[in-house]
């Protein structure tokens, strides 16, 4: 059968990250990316749920707090940290 180059760029932490995760299961990069292309097709689509990224829970607290009006206001960034450093700053998380 012949064989078709497939090109694509990924940043460089991308690409230490997956190659040393296939290094690591005994694949090299080229194969895993082969692997990946024949469970999409026997899938007929990507064979995993895509979902965004979802807020963890302390976040979603401060976005509710922001939202209802009650979050701390500082006038620059110097202020807000000397107000955490100095413990001014109610319920902060660390």
């Amino acid at each position: 059968m012949k064989t078709e180059m497939l090109s694509t760029r990924i940043d460089h932490d991308t690409k230490v990250a997956f190659t040393n995760i296939c290094d690591e299961v005994g694949l090299s990069p080229s194969q895993a990316l082969k692997l990946f292309a024949r469970a999409v097709i026997n899938h007929g689509g990507i064979p995993f749920e895509l979902k965004a990224r979802q807020p963890n829970a302390a976040t979603v607290a401060a976005i509710k707090e922001l939202a209802e009006g009650k979050g701390h206001k500082s006038h620059s960034v110097d202020e807000l940290i000397n107000e955490l450093t100095e413990g001014k700053v109610q319920n902060a998380q660390p």
